[in-house]
C-alpha cells in the first residue's frame, strides 16, 4: 500500500482536483467556491499521507509553527491558499464575460478544456517562472518573497506562507497573459485549482516517488532544493507548476544521489508572529540581523 501511495498520490490528487473541479463548474458552482471545495476535499489524502509516511520526520511541525502557517493559510489561502482562490476567483468573475468574448482572440477556445489546460499551464508558468527568478535576484522583489523561504521545515501548510504582495505579483504575471489571449473562465479556474493543489504537493512532507514527473512538473523532489539553506543551491527550480522553463533556461537542479534535508534562510530571523511576517518586506534588514 505504501508503495502505491508513494507513486500514485501526486497524479491521483492532481487529476482528481481537475476532474472534480470541472464537474463542479459544469454543475453551476461559482469558480471561487469550486476552488475552495476541491482544495478542502483533496487536502485530506495529502494530510493523511504526510502523517503516516513523512519524507523527513524532523520536519514534523511544532505547534507554534503550525498555528502561524495556519493563520497564513487563512490570510492568503482558504484550506490551501486563500489568496489564490480569492484573488483568482475575483479575477475570473470580473473577467469571465470579457475573457469568453475575446482578449486578443488568440486562445483556442474551441479545444476541449482538458486540452486547453496544459497550454494554459505552459503560458502561465512562463510569467510565474520569470517573476520568481527575478524575486531571487532583485532586492526589492526579494523583500516580498523572502518570507516564503523562512520556514525551516517543509510541510503542506508551508505553501501558504506567502506575503500577499508576493501572491498578487506572481498570479498577475501568471493569469494576465491568459486573460489577454482570451482564455475562458473554465480554464482560468482550473489553472487556479491546479496551482493551489500542486503548491501543496510540492511543499508536502511526504515520501513520494515522482519518477518521470520530475521532468514535467516542479515536484517536491525539485522544489525542496529551491528551499535549500545554501543560496546558490536554492537559485534553481523556479517553476510554479512545470519544470519546463527551468530546463530551457538552465536552472533545473536535481542531484541523483542526494536528498535535500536542510531548508530555510539561516540569516533571516523572523519572529513567530504573523504581524512581523506581514511587515517583513519593509523591515527585512532588521530581521536579517543575528538575533540578540
Amino acid at each position: 500500500m505504501r508503495r502505491w501511495v508513494s507513486y500514485g498520490l501526486f497524479p491521483a490528487v492532481l487529476s482528481s482536483a481537475v476532474l472534480g473541479g470541472l464537474a463542479l463548474l459544469r454543475a453551476g458552482i461559482p469558480p471561487a467556491w469550486t476552488v475552495i471545495v476541491m482544495i478542502v476535499v483533496c487536502v485530506v489524502p495529502i494530510a493523511l499521507a504526510q502523517r503516516f509516511m513523512p519524507y523527513e520526520r524532523s520536519w514534523a511541525s511544532e505547534a507554534k509553527t503550525y498555528g502561524l502557517d495556519l493563520v497564513h493559510m487563512l490570510l492568503t489561502g482558504i484550506a490551501g491558499e486563500l489568496s489564490r482562490a480569492v484573488v483568482l476567483g475575483v479575477l475570473v468573475w470580473a473577467t469571465f464575460s470579457a475573457a469568453d468574448h475575446g482578449g486578443l482572440g488568440w486562445w483556442p477556445s474551441s479545444w476541449p478544456v482538458l486540452l486547453q489546460l496544459p497550454l494554459a499551464l505552459v503560458v502561465g508558468d512562463f510569467g510565474a517562472y520569470w517573476v520568481h527568478r527575478s524575486a531571487h535576484r532583485i532586492p526589492l522583489l526579494w523583500r516580498v518573497h523572502a518570507m516564503h523561504h523562512s520556514s525551516e521545515q517543509l510541510y503542506v501548510l508551508s505553501s501558504g506562507r506567502n506575503h500577499p504582495m508576493n501572491v498578487v505579483l506572481t498570479y498577475t504575471c501568471q493569469i494576465g497573459p491568459l486573460l489577454v489571449l482570451g482564455a475562458g473562465g473554465e480554464v482560468l479556474t482550473l489553472v487556479a485549482l491546479f496551482t493551489s493543489m500542486h503548491g501543496m504537493l510540492q511543499h508536502a512532507n511526504i515520501d513520494m516517488k515522482h519518477g518521470l514527473f520530475n521532468h514535467i512538473f516542479a515536484t517536491a523532489d525539485l522544489h525542496r532544493w529551491h528551499h535549500h539553506t545554501d543560496a546558490d543551491t536554492g537559485n534553481h527550480n523556479f517553476g510554479s507548476n512545470l519544470i519546463l522553463f527551468d530546463q530551457l533556461f538552465g536552472t533545473r537542479y536535481l542531484p541523483q544521489d542526494e536528498q535535500c534535508r536542510q531548508v530555510g534562510l539561516p540569516d533571516l530571523h523572523l519572529p513567530h508572529n504573523v504581524l512581523h511576517h506581514l511587515i517583513s518586506p519593509f523591515r527585512l534588514a532588521h530581521y536579517s540581523k543575528p538575533p540578540s
